[in-house]
């Protein structure tokens, strides 16, 4: 199979090809081997490729929904053995020590880790500019980032390395790489992807892992895989009532969308991202759905100031433990952006976290009160469209916690609510600026309403049609396809 044959296909296509006879995973991992080799110098989106799991793809496909197709990882523990470096200096050499629930179920529906990607460091700023690997750069323009911190796995779909790839989203930080890069970037609600052995959902439920994608139905069958709680789980989340593949093909009618372009951090809106915004609503409103001004009314500064308090008290609680297992001094391994988010956590009272947990409580029952008289709300993913490489640089010096948060407030000020609140969201590939650059849209559904979000998805791709690239927009610059 030829690069430019390899790229043209998504997951699902690949894993027909394979049913058929027709290619073969070895075939497959040498497609992705010559994709590295392409252009992964440019984008430095790659970290390294694994030689023993490339080796042992069959010259035969495995009897799975995939078939043995190659894929790749995050930064992160996903994959025991496997290294696990955070895109940190003060991590470096450590390897997962035990496979993470949900891949295994991934892995057992046919994929292979055959490598991982680039994230900023500890999944903190949402710039994949890291002390250990440097700037991962973006495919349709390589001056510009990638956000973060799953901003490898997007750029390296984007270029064609691979038809999906693992990310993780505490933030944003799956849809606004999805968003930069002109891919699908679901967050599924908190507990429908287990984040056992080690919790139901990491950073006190605000964390949830799944994969970057160019389709809704590779979006779906990935789901339907790897959904679900495991054993031992504090709370189990209610069940779909059929496959995400077949939701996803039920078209939603007359649907209540809710339309919001106002930042709720202050932020200031790119006016070509809320002119895209925009057009997505009036291509809902074509499909016979009433769409309305409408936004949910909470405290965001009591908002914000409690996401600072978790995540500065999660990197104070877990820093000094990695800092012990690799022998290293904090102060000398982390980078600015981290180091001083942690220096403030140390600060960070009990009472004052059991408060933080409270207000994002509050502010739970406020969004779940005003989705409950919609079935979707719609926004942009990030304020802005990509920035050049630099713009927020998380290894400044003199960075502080409250800078650390202004760096993320562009591209967060509308992801981040809902890994408070645990409704499903989703980024989706609808603008372009004027220079040629990807804008992503958002959808949120209700709680557990990830089916919702998969057909309304499906209703737009379906309507794009046939163009080429991913959802018509065809391929960036720098792209495995040309080669």
């Amino acid at each position: 199979m030829r690069l430019d044959e390899y790229v043209s296909h998504d997951g699902t296509s690949l894993a027909r090809l394979l049913a058929r006879g027709e290619i073969t995973p070895r075939q497959l991992g040498r497609c992705v081997e010559a994709a590295v080799a392409a252009v992964n110098p440019a984008l430095n989106a790659v970290i390294e490729l694994y030689p023993d799991a490339l080796e042992s793809l069959p010259e035969a496909a495995s009897a799975t929904p995939f078939g043995g197709i190659p894929t790749l990882t995050k930064d992160f523990p996903v994959e025991a053995g496997r290294p696990a470096e955070f895109g940190s200096r003060l991590a470096q050499g450590f390897r997962a020590a035990h496979d993470a629930v949900y891949w295994t179920r991934l892995r057992n529906g046919g994929l292979v880790n055959a490598g991982r990607t680039t994230s900023s460091e500890f999944g903190v700023p949402a710039a994949t500019e890291s002390p250990l690997y440097g700037a991962t750069r973006n495919p349709w323009n390589l001056q510009r980032g990638v956000a973060g911190s799953s901003g490898g796995a997007a750029a390296a779909v984007a270029a064609g390395i691979v038809p999906f790839a693992q990310g993780s989203d505490g933030g944003g930080s799956i849809r606004n790489p999805a968003a930069f890069c002109g891919l699908i970037g679901l967050k599924p609600s908190r507990g429908r992807v287990t984040g056992s052995p080690n919790a139901n959902a990491p950073l006190l439920g605000l964390a949830t892992a799944f994969m970057l994608t160019r389709s809704v139905r590779d979006t779906a069958a990935l789901l339907d895989l790897c959904h679900g709680p495991d054993a031992g789980d504090g709370y189990e989340i209610v069940a779909p009532a059929q496959t995400y593949l077949d939701a996803m093909q039920r078209t939603p009618s007359a649907l209540r969308i809710a339309l919001c372009t106002t930042a709720w951090s202050g932020v200031r809106l790119d006016p070509e991202v809320a002119a895209a915004t925009r057009s997505v609503a009036e291509r809902f409103a074509s499909f016979g759905h009433h769409v309305e001004e409408a936004s949910p009314d909470f405290d965001y500064p009591a908002f914000l100031h409690a996401q600072k308090v978790i995540w500065a008290a999660d990197a104070a609680a877990h820093m000094p433990a990695m800092a012990r297992h690799r022998g290293r001094r904090l102060e000398d391994a982390l980078g600015p952006s981290v180091h001083a988010l942690y220096r403030w956590g140390c600060g960070i009272g009990g009472a004052e976290l059991i408060e933080a947990l409270a207000v994002y409580d509050r502010v739970t029952r406020q969004v779940g009160r005003f989705l409950a008289g919609y079935d979707l709300l719609l926004t942009p993913t990030s304020a802005i469209a990509p920035e050049p490489i630099g713009t927020f640089d998380p290894n400044r010096a003199g960075i502080d916690a409250d800078g650390v948060f202004d760096d993320l407030a562009p591209k967060e000020t509308f992801t981040a609510l809902f890994n408070a609140t645990g409704q499903p969201a989703i980024s989706l590939p609808l603008g372009r600026s004027g220079d040629g650059l990807p804008i992503g849209i958002q959808l949120v559904a209700r709680f557990g309403r990830e089916d919702l979000l998969l057909a309304a998805a499906r209703q737009i791709e379906e309507d794009i049609g046939e163009a080429p690239g991913i959802w018509g927009q065809g391929h960036p610059a720098t792209h495995a396809g040309n080669f």
